[in-house]
């Protein structure tokens, strides 16, 4: 597998990288009729997001909950990502034990299937509930971005910095690009699994998704994890997507050689 360089301070591909990772979050919100506090206090909360093509966190959450009640008056928010959520996927000086990220954004409520869709994918297991009266999608417009890496290392990143916001066409492409690689390629994703993680190659990989900066792959295996395999830099179009995709299956082909 290769060795990444590490690296003294955090890009905005490394923040969503440390969001895509992380398998919860917590969420500050606004009191508003809280039956322990006052409006206005601060309150917390613990949260499963998926994180969208462009890095924006999705959240599915319900309407019984008190911060889905705070949101609604006052949809400003913040989210909290652990560096230690995820340690054995951790980059070093990026995302360590002491590392966190800190998004500031507003919760907008989205019916869309694309939103629904999305969340699916990461988090399968909510279909069981995802389309109860009570529940709702909810994409965060992310305004801001603050990454504290441990004494003496952070970034302040604006949301339009945070976010990829040209991709549309990689969303739009999303499923054929699937359909596409499971049909015809699985040979590549192989080669690309041997080459790029530790994980045995002859599993039966296939692409679960994709995003603008790495793709999760999966098996028929229930013991088998999906895993994650990050791009050396983003794609915005599957046109991109096809590019690196091809140079990572041909260096993984040339080192066998």
């Amino acid at each position: 597998m290769a060795n990444t360089p590490e690296k003294s301070t955090a890009s905005a591909s490394d923040l969503r990288r440390m969001c895509r990772r992380s398998h919860a979050a917590v969420l500050a919100t606004t009191a508003i009729g809280h039956k322990q506090v006052g409006d206005g206090w601060p309150v917390a909360s613990m949260v499963v997001p998926a994180i969208d093509i462009d890095g924006a966190p999705i959240l599915l959450i319900s309407e019984l909950a008190d911060h889905t009640r705070h949101l609604k008056a006052d949809a400003r928010l913040s989210l909290l990502f652990s560096g230690s959520d995820n340690p054995s996927n951790a980059t070093s000086q990026i995302q360590t034990d002491t590392a966190r990220l800190i998004l500031f954004g507003r919760a907008i409520a989205d019916t869309s299937a694309a939103v629904r869709n999305r969340y699916l994918l990461a988090h399968p297991d909510a279909a069981q509930y995802a389309d109860f009266a009570d529940f709702g999608f909810y994409r965060v417009d992310v305004e801001a971005a603050y990454w504290v890496g441990g004494f003496g290392k952070q970034r302040r990143l604006t949301g339009k910095q945070f976010l990829i916001d040209d991709c549309d066409a990689l969303k739009e492409g999303h499923d054929q690009i699937i359909n596409h690689m499971n049909a015809d390629h699985l040979d590549a994703i192989a080669d690309i699994v041997a080459h790029e993680t530790d994980h045995a190659n002859d599993l039966g990989w296939k692409m679960i998704s994709i995003d603008c900066d790495g793709m999760v792959l999966g098996t028929d295996l229930p013991e088998s994890p999906n895993i994650r395999i990050e791009f050396p830099h983003p794609v915005h179009a599957p046109t991109d997507a096809q590019q690196i995709l091809v140079e990572m299956c041909k260096k993984s082909r040339d080192l066998k050689a």
